[in-house]
């Protein structure tokens, strides 16, 4: 996808206003018209990836927000255009430095390319610390950390998914998938000990979709409480990173050394550890 700039987004207007104004009866159809010095074919693709275009039937067509975006352009609504655009950019484009937005809009900066950067300070976004500016800012972050949860709640049920079909092949049994009732019982799946033994063991599921020496996964209070007073109780660890699916089944006494203690009326809540700490636990599963 093309690189944001203050050409590409003027670029997309004009798109969307032709998309408005006239039919295509297929994309093909409409990469004949020429858009500035960019080819109709970017601008189209940086707009889909913005949610403001889809392809319907084979012909291109406005999605609700591209609507919306034109009644702003025509309501000469320019700022509130632009911050509509940039929002939607970060979203649903998801930059690099997006995930640092909410550490304040400065940590963000740092890492726009030139033309980004551009694109923000010409929406006023950088420089002004009017209410409406703070809220646009206050907005970003909510909606990245609220799709960032969303993505490691994905990432989580995929893990979960791979230790139910694991136990079920190392019990003959079905396993109970408790984290969907409850998250708040300090681990996730109730199996067995083994085909024959029916002991109850519990586990915990960690996983990460990145590469096993970044990798890391966090330990709860509760998690650890209950780790510690059960008489059977395992982490399942997955890396799926690329088209690899690897696991490590940790126990306790091996998670204990990274656990931290309480001192004085401070208590902890939550430990981060590597996977890496792990890396010879690791098999890889088909």
């Amino acid at each position: 996808m093309i690189r944001l700039s203050i050409n590409v987004l003027s670029s997309a207007i004009i798109l969307l206003h032709r998309l408005e104004s006239y039919h295509f009866a297929s994309l093909a159809e409409l990469t004949y018209m020429k858009i500035a010095s960019i080819s109709v074919e970017d601008i189209y693709e940086f707009s889909r990836n913005c949610g403001w275009v889809y392809e319907s039937k084979n012909a291109p067509a406005l999605t609700s927000q591209g609507n919306l975006l034109l009644k702003l352009y025509n309501k000469g609504l320019q700022n509130d255009l632009k911050r509509a655009m940039l929002m939607d950019y970060i979203i649903n484009a998801s930059p690099i430095w997006s995930n640092r937005i909410p550490y304040g809009r400065s940590e963000a900066a740092i890492f726009m390319t030139k033309d980004e950067n551009a694109c923000f300070v010409e929406a006023g976004l950088l420089s002004d610390q009017f209410p409406c500016i703070i809220e646009w800012w206050d907005l970003a972050a909510s909606k990245i950390r609220e799709k960032k949860q969303q993505e490691q709640n994905d990432t989580g049920r995929i893990g979960e998914r791979n230790t139910i079909k694991y136990e079920r092949i190392r019990t003959n049994s079905e396993p109970k998938w408790i984290s969907i009732e409850s998250n708040l019982v300090g681990y996730d799946i109730r199996s067995k000990i083994s085909a024959t033994d029916h002991s109850v063991l519990l586990i915990e599921v960690k996983t990460s979709t990145i590469s096993l020496d970044q990798a890391y996964f966090h330990v709860t209070s509760r998690e650890w409480s209950v780790a510690q007073t059960s008489s059977a109780y395992l982490f399942h660890l997955w890396c799926l990173y690329g088209s690899k699916k690897l696991l490590a089944i940790i126990s306790p006494n091996d998670i204990y050394p990274y656990i931290p203690t309480n001192n004085l009326a401070g208590e902890w809540e939550t430990a981060k550890i590597p996977f890496l700490c792990f890396e010879s636990n690791f098999i890889e599963i088909e």
